[in-house]
């Protein structure tokens, strides 16, 4: 075959430029994503019922919707979270569950327990979570100049009306979800003085109010030759026409604002977001699955620049950008091609003396590049960071193949063959060891599919990247670099730079390495000794390893929260917020803060309680970041010592994917009954003697929430004859709002309610009464007693029932020490103890790395057994990959760097590389032998032959991994333990 080629260079010239032209063709049509477009296994249940305790919502909602979806089949876990007025149901599916038939079986579910659910609870809503819902970036809005609630509430129609649309036009954009924005509602204030002189109630006014807005039905009537729809004008269609609604009292006809005044304010404020020193809009702009994510990034960016022109009064700032991890990917993967090119380049002058072959690197290298995102279109893979590692892992190996057949076209000259027999018979020897190398690294990312739930998933993406690399690598260093390298060297005189690298090429490097053989070969049992050393002591360092889920990423930007562990309205949280944000501005480039609850729809971030907050900073370098967040924590606990500031990294979309609990050690304390809530006097009492039995530890309690409880006396009820029910109507209808109906705008439905002057509790019940049986009105403060208590502020819940999670932070003992020391003080308790958290996933993901390790050695052994022909050679070749997984679990403890998800796909890597130079040195020894050579002159000799290859392909390698180990972007951060291992 390589002769054949190499008499049609024209058919093979073409048909590389062909492949090169669908594969530039192809590049521009692949979808552009952060990650694969997968569905993440996991759906979430909201529901919402007003004004509902923590323990109301527990048991009328959450345990009947907890003993309903517990029984979805391929369920793997459940955690749900009651708070005052909502709660969250969690669930997350085993990877290859059909999100679709989930879905449609939680819906089943939720049904079918609506029955038992409370009446006035609005049906739950039901999401489920893909890739392609994860914010790509954030639009901050904010207006310029003052801003009252009326202007801000127009803002919020505006942009909900025109901006939104005008995003979600754009055919890249998917979806713009809004947070921070208030909905309307039409309040009317009587004027309580003005009621009673006229004996007007409240009932009246809705009456009165309800009567001139009523919807009319279709009506027709025929006039003659034509026939006419009647339309009554009997529906109120703006706050003007509100105010001038007549009623008749006593004979006097008077309108709605001579006696309350009317006006529009936010409705039910539960949460805001805060930009800088405004109020703002928090918009997340979610991308089309098919879409490129720069042609979007791009769209976004042009309309907005119109939007500056067209609303001058209107500030927009892009924030939370996540397409930098795929700019930085584009950009990972154009340096990885310009280091390898480089790099070979000066390896092949270095070692080879030679000006031209450099030049087939520097022509191969991207060819196969483009070839490859060919394949990508042709098999559905779309560009993302996942598939973008492959390439990028696979351009190193490219340079490989092609060092490969150089060096031994170069070889068989050196040894006197012509130009035509070098290329055929230096191509032809190295076909079957570099399609081995190539199947071996193919091979041990295969068992990476088998990892458990998502990542199993995205590295898929990553193993086809790598194999299409890989074999289009293959396929153009035989078929097309042959062909090139004939074509430079026929036709002129070979230029050789013996003179110029004359003072920096090695020209004793094969006596160097006869020197070291003959070393190894006569000390073999110290070798063997210091071999087996090293196994053991990687093995016991092993243990040693910090283990993690991600590596730790050091950023600018980072996200506090904080609990303020008090029952606070979205107002005052507003002003703390705003004084924290007084005090860190001057440090920070950016400070934003959602204040209250997450208004997103999605909720791809997590819920939040109206009493607590979430400050956004990003600064200039890490020094001022960590100063803003210690002037947080100390003015918090200067100020407001009863409430919880946790620090947090912002996730970028890896880590979204990716998260598990941050919490290192987690323990679920539960009662014997499965609806049982613990009491929290004896929860606290159990963490105080653990804390005390373990000082090291920081265990913290509960978060607590304390409520109004007002107390019902009922011997004072049967004494002044009051019916508890009326007592009950009269005090809601004086402490919440009254909805009389709604007002159509045109466009939408505003509510219309009656409310009273703000009040404290304690006013409320003085000047409220109700009539008893003798139709005598009875003060409410002699019926009732007002109290106060302290109670969970969230339950939570796992498939095994109501449990209390206790967080540990620092383990100054060892995990197995700490989780026997709390099962036995709750066993003395009787408390049920489960445990979960951040060490019990990494260990399981070490774990599973280690089966996948195995699986790939076996992989190994397999293709190496079908080439040899042999079962025990393959096993010099595997010896070295337990010697090199060991000194690098001893470089890892020596570095600090723990073993994670990246350092775990190192080792696998590493697995499939290492040994593709062993491949090829074992082929040309056994070649030798066939040749008539003795057994150790064989080994010999095909070390030097060997040698500069494996220099070569190593020192390229090891250089282009080398800026990873000090760059401090959020790439080389993540790449750092590959590129360690």
């Amino acid at each position: 075959m390589i002769k054949y080629i190499l008499h049609r260079p024209v058919a093979v010239l073409m048909s590389m430029i062909a492949f090169v032209a669908l594969g530039i063709a192809a590049s521009l049509r692949l979808p552009v994503s952060l990650m694969p477009d997968i569905d993440i296994p996991e759906i979430t249940v909201h529901y919402t019922l007003d004004d509902a305790s923590v323990r109301e919502v527990e048991h009328t909602i959450t345990t009947p919707l907890r003993g309903q979806l517990q029984q979805i089949p391929r369920l793997t876990e459940l955690h749900t979270e009651s708070k005052e007025g909502n709660g969250t149901i969690s669930m997350r599916f085993e990877y290859g569950t059909s999100i679709d038939y989930a879905f449609i079986e939680v819906n089943q579910k939720v049904d079918a327990a609506m029955n038992n659910l409370p009446r006035e609870l609005t049906r739950p809503s039901i999401i489920k979570a893909s890739t392609s819902d994860l914010p790509v970036f954030y639009v901050n809005l904010a207006l310029e100049g003052a801003v009252t609630e009326e202007r801000f509430l127009e803002f919020c129609e505006f942009t909900g009306a025109v901006l939104k649309k005008r995003l979600e036009q754009l055919p890249d954009v998917a979806m713009v979800d809004v947070s921070g924005g208030y909905s309307p509602e039409l309040y009317i204030l009587p004027d309580e003085s003005k009621m009673r002189a006229l004996q007007l109630s409240q009932e009246e006014l809705r009456a009165a109010i309800n009567n001139n807005n009523q919807i009319s039905g279709s009506l027709a009537v025929k006039d003659g030759y034509y026939q006419y729809g009647i339309k009554f004008s009997s529906q109120l269609m703006s706050p003007g026409e509100l105010e001038e609604v007549y009623l008749n009292v006593n004979g006097r006809l008077l309108q709605v604002k001579e006696i309350a005044k009317v006006g529009a304010r936010p409705r039910d404020k539960r949460g805001l977001f805060l930009h800088d020193d405004r109020q703002a809009l928090s918009l997340a702009i979610i991308k089309q699955s098919s879409a490129r994510v720069s042609a979007m990034k791009e769209n976004v960016s042009k309309l907005l620049d119109e939007f500056r022109r067209e609303y001058a009064g209107i500030e927009f700032v892009v924030s939370r950008d996540q397409a930098r991890l795929l700019n930085y990917s584009i950009d990972n993967l154009s340096n990885s091609l310009a280091q390898g090119i480089f790099l070979a380049i000066f390896a092949m002058i270095f070692f080879l003396c030679d000006a031209r072959s450099p030049l087939i690197i520097a022509i191969s290298i991207p060819v196969s590049v483009v070839i490859s995102v060919l394949f990508f279109y042709l098999l559905g893979l779309s560009i993302n960071t996942i598939s973008l590692s492959g390439l990028i892992l696979g351009v190193g190996m490219m340079v490989d193949n092609t060092i490969i057949v150089i060096d031994n076209i170069h070889q068989h000259r050196r040894r006197g063959a012509s130009l035509f027999d070098a290329c055929v018979r230096g191509t032809g020897e190295v076909i079957t060891p570099l399609l081995s190398s190539v199947l071996t690294t193919c091979a041990v990312f295969v068992p990476l599919v088998f990892l458990s739930g998502i990542a199993g998933a995205l590295f898929y993406d990553q193993a086809l990247a790598v194999s299409i690399s890989l074999f289009v690598s293959l396929g153009v260093s035989v078929l097309v670099v042959p062909v090139v390298f004939h074509l430079l060297f026929a036709r002129a005189e070979e230029i050789r730079l013996d003179r110029f690298v004359q003072k920096i090429s090695i020209k004793k490097l094969d006596e160097y390495y006869t020197t070291i053989f003959h070393v190894v070969f006569h000390h073999r049992r110290a070798i063997l000794l210091g071999c087996l050393l090293t196994l053991l002591v990687g093995v016991g360092v092993f243990r040693y390893l910090r283990l993690e889920r991600m590596p730790r990423v050091t950023t600018n930007e980072m996200i506090v929260a904080v609990d303020w562990n008090s029952p606070l309205h979205v107002d005052e949280n507003r002003r703390r917020a705003e004084e924290i944000m007084a005090i860190v501005r001057p440090a920070c480039e950016e400070v934003s803060c959602r204040v209250g609850e997450k208004l997103f729809l999605l909720g791809s971030e997590g819920r939040q309680e109206i009493n607590e907050m979430e400050i956004y900073l990003r600064a200039a370098g890490t020094g001022a970041l960590r100063e803003a967040i210690d002037a947080i924590r100390d003015l918090v606990n200067a100020r407001y010592p009863e409430a919880r500031v946790d620090v947090r990294e912002t996730e970028n979309l890896f880590e979204q994917l990716f998260k598990s609990d941050d919490v290192p050690l987690i323990a679920y304390l539960s009662g014997d009954s499965r609806r049982e809530i613990l009491p929290f006097d004896t929860v606290a009492a159990f963490i105080d003697r653990l804390n005390a039995r373990m000082p090291s530890l920081r265990l913290d309690k509960p978060a607590t929430a304390e409520r109004v409880v007002i107390e019902l006396l009922p011997d004072r009820l049967a004494l002044y004859k009051v019916d508890q029910g009326n007592l009950i109507r009269a005090l809601e209808k004086n402490i919440s709002k009254t909805s009389i109906g709604k007002l159509n705008t045109g466009n939408r439905y505003i509510p219309i309610v009656i409310a009273g002057e703000e009040r404290t509790i304690w006013e409320i019940l003085q000047s409220t009464s109700v009539t008893n049986a003798s139709r005598v009105e009875i003060p409410v403060t002699a019926l009732t007693r007002l109290n106060k208590e302290l109670d969970y502020k969230v339950i939570s819940g796992r498939k095994e029932g109501i449990v209390v999670p206790v967080n540990v932070y620092r383990a100054g003992d060892t995990v197995q020490q700490i989780v026997r020391t709390i099962r036995e003080e709750g066993n003395a308790r009787g408390m049920n103890t489960l445990f979960g958290g951040a060490y019990f996933a990494g260990e399981e993901t070490a774990w599973e790395m280690l089966m996948v390790v195995f699986v790939a050695i076996l992989m190994l052994y397999f293709i190496l057994a079908a080439q040899f022909e042999s079962l025990t050679l393959p096993l010099i070749l595997l010896v070295e990959i337990p010697l090199d997984v060991a000194f690098t679990f001893i470089l890892l403890w020596v570095t600090g760097v723990s073993l994670n998800l990246m350092s775990m796909i190192g080792i696998v890597v590493m697995c499939g590389v290492v040994i593709n130079d062993s491949i090829l040195k074992i082929d040309t020894i056994r070649r030798l032998q066939r040749d008539g050579l003795p057994l150790l002159d064989a080994i010999h000799e095909g070390g030097v032959r060997r040698l500069k290859p494996i220099l070569m392909t190593s020192l390229t390698t090891i250089l282009a991994l080398v800026p990873l180990l000090w760059g401090d972007d959020i790439g080389s951060q993540l790449q750092r333990p590959m590129a360690v291992t």
